[in-house]
């Protein structure tokens, strides 16, 4: 099937921040306040009968008094700042900043050539997290890891070639126990977009998470809930993996509606954080990177400046080629690098990297952690 054709980069569009204006209590009245950049002045509020300045006249004379002070009279309307009360703090116009509240959705190819790249993520976590964290006072994170296939990989195992005659899942996936989580697999294991919560396959965890119901880490969990999320293993399929595609589909309504399989993930008033692990191109996703771009801002509630798009994949080959590396094929362009491309904050890291550490816990933490200070909650 010929690939959808994809759009040319659209230029970043940025949101203004809406200006703060206080309103008095008559919605007829002018406020008794005016303001402009970095000024507030007071100005009296017309009369409870509405009447406009310019119907009525007043007059004022300052004159010098023989102790040499000035005095000014009105004959109507006339305003001591003595007895003004002092005028209201006006909302700070800092940013309140995500404050270490971050949600984290993670996009990790399962091919069967992701062994290797998929151990460096697990290596490289803990200390991303631990980077981030040591900015904040709180830190109060959700942590995803996202069916791109649409599959739950463990249908293999359970198959006639492994399970029903073999008793068990080959000798890569050892730790997987032949129909003994079976009845726990529901329609969210089998949904493109959904989160993952029991992988399996060789190379895989093999067990189901045990995540307080959610599909997704909330809060401080132990380190072995992210291995059990992110080990997806390499039982992905080829021709139904969609990285993109399965990212809209992770932060549309219906899954994350009250019913959907990703309820409670998303917060109005958090940071997302996107990160795509992959060695090959996104070739079977149909979305283009616009349509991708546009269905992650809506739901972050039309501001991209709320999101970090991140991605760890194939990238120019410079030098001797290593062997086992996967590297960007010029003039074709990478569909994961279009979508990025258009947020604000995005970075991309090599997939053929001997360590993830220094890409997660050196450009992308600087880079989350300026998008988080940024950051305006809904």
């Amino acid at each position: 099937m010929p690939r959808h054709p994809r759009y040319a980069r659209g230029a970043m569009r940025r949101l203004a921040l809406a200006a703060a204006v206080l309103s008095g209590c008559n919605n007829d009245a002018p406020s008794g306040f005016a303001t402009g950049p970095g000024v507030t002045t007071f100005q009296p509020s017309l009369s409870s009968s509405g009447a406009a300045s310019s119907t009525s006249t007043s007059t004022s004379s300052t004159s010098t008094g023989s102790g040499g002070e000035d005095s000014a009279a009105s004959s109507s309307g006339a305003v001591s700042t003595f007895d003004m009360a002092p005028p209201p703090d006006l909302d700070d116009p800092t940013p309140e900043g995500c404050k270490g509240k971050i949600d984290f959705m993670f996009l990790i190819s399962a091919m069967h050539t992701m062994r290797h790249e998929q151990a460096q993520l697990l290596a490289s976590f803990p200390g991303f997290v631990e980077t981030i964290a040591a900015d904040f006072a709180e830190f109060d994170t959700h942590i995803m890891s996202v069916n791109t296939d649409g599959h739950w990989r463990g249908e293999v195992c359970e198959s006639p070639d492994w399970c029903l005659n073999q008793g068990h899942c080959g000798e890569n996936a050892i730790g997987y126990e032949c129909g003994k989580y079976v009845d726990q697999v529901g329609p969210c294991d089998k949904r493109l977009g959904a989160g993952l919560v029991f992988n399996a396959g060789p190379y895989a965890y093999n067990k189901p998470c045990d995540l307080d119901g959610n599909r997704y880490i909330a809060g401080e969990q132990e380190p072995e809930a992210f291995e059990c999320i992110a080990q997806v293993g390499t039982l992905g399929d080829g021709k139904d993996t969609k990285m993109a595609d399965s990212l809209v589909e992770a932060v549309s309504p219906k899954l994350n509606g009250p019913d959907g399989c990703n309820a409670g993930f998303l917060r109005p008033d958090a940071l997302l954080v996107v990160v795509f692990i992959a060695d090959t191109d996104d070739e079977n996703s149909w979305l283009s990177a616009n349509k991708v771009y546009e269905a992650v801002v809506a739901a972050k509630g039309g501001d991209d400046h709320a999101i970090v798009a991140l991605a760890v994949i194939p990238q120019l080959q410079v030098g001797e080629a290593v062997e086992g590396c996967v590297y960007d094929s010029p003039p074709y362009g990478q569909h994961l690098r279009d979508v990025i491309g258009l947020f604000p904050y995005r970075e991309e890291g090599d997939i053929c990297a001997d360590n993830y550490a220094p890409f997660f816990n050196g450009a992308a933490a600087s880079l989350v952690h300026d998008a988080c200070n940024a950051f305006i909650p809904q």
